[in-house]
């Protein structure tokens, strides 16, 4: 698909999306790609420092605690007491309102983080109908026709998880490279990987036998089932790979 794409050439237009296209295409996401609706993975030591953090503010409220029961014998104490009583309720508020934040920060989804729902949505418009969606120019899907939105292979690197993944064997890689479909023994051998129960036209991330991160993104041409039983012949239609000239830009549009 990208094999012989120019930007200055087969560029047609680029525009920023409304709120409604934007919307529905959010939604058309969630539903394609159903990882992208997961929570988002929180580093534990976030969590730790604003445990550390509450109760660097629970000291300052004990002692006033503290000198509401000395104080509470006199008239101005009393006062005082009723002073710290007040600070600890403001206190209690700060607690409750960041916890707050944490829980809605805790809830932020994968599309979420890379798509933030403040950031808008560009299209780009290129040849043979193909439509690249950006944020803040950066291509994230990229769709042909009215087909389905497909993540970009430098998303996916960042959601390895994002899409089924197959594996072509070592012999296989450098076909791949040379945007070749793939072929059922290259998935078949003792290098190859392939899953059982995937459908016909499932979009793939392909590995690579030896290699950490997927090498290209594919289309199945025939169910997981039916290629494991013909054995032969093409079996993963491949739509872009590590080096295309998608892989080469780095942003475009808007």
């Amino acid at each position: 698909m990208f094999k012989k794409f120019n930007p200055k050439e087969d560029v047609s237009s680029s525009t920023s999306l409304k709120s409604s296209v934007q919307r529905n295409i959010r939604s058309q996401a969630l539903a394609q790609i159903p990882f992208l609706s997961l929570p988002v993975y929180k580093d534990p030591s976030i969590a730790a420092a604003a445990e550390a953090s509450a109760e660097g503010e629970a000291a300052p409220l004990e002692e006033e605690k503290k000198e509401e029961t000395s104080g509470g014998g006199k008239g101005k104490g009393g006062k005082k007491g009723g002073k710290g009583k007040g600070g600890k309720g403001k206190g209690k508020d700060k607690e409750e309102k960041e916890e707050k934040e944490e829980e809605d920060a805790g809830a932020e989804t994968v599309l979420e983080e890379f798509w933030p729902k403040k950031d808008a949505l560009g299209l780009t418009k290129c040849h043979d109908r193909i439509s690249i969606y950006t944020i803040q120019s950066v291509p994230i899907f990229f769709q042909h026709f009215d087909g389905p939105l497909i993540p970009t292979l430098k998303l996916l690197h960042r959601y390895p998880e994002m899409l089924p993944r197959v594996q072509i064997d070592r012999g296989a890689i450098k076909f791949l490279l040379a945007g070749a479909n793939m072929m059922a023994p290259g998935l078949l051998s003792a290098g190859g990987q392939l899953p059982d129960g995937l459908e016909k036209d499932t979009i793939v991330a392909i590995f690579a036998e030896g290699k950490q991160h997927a090498c290209g993104i594919g289309k199945l041409v025939a169910s997981s089932d039916e290629i494991k039983k013909v054995g032969k012949n093409v079996a993963v239609e491949t739509i872009c790979w590590i080096g295309d000239d998608l892989w080469k830009v780095d942003t475009i549009g808007l």
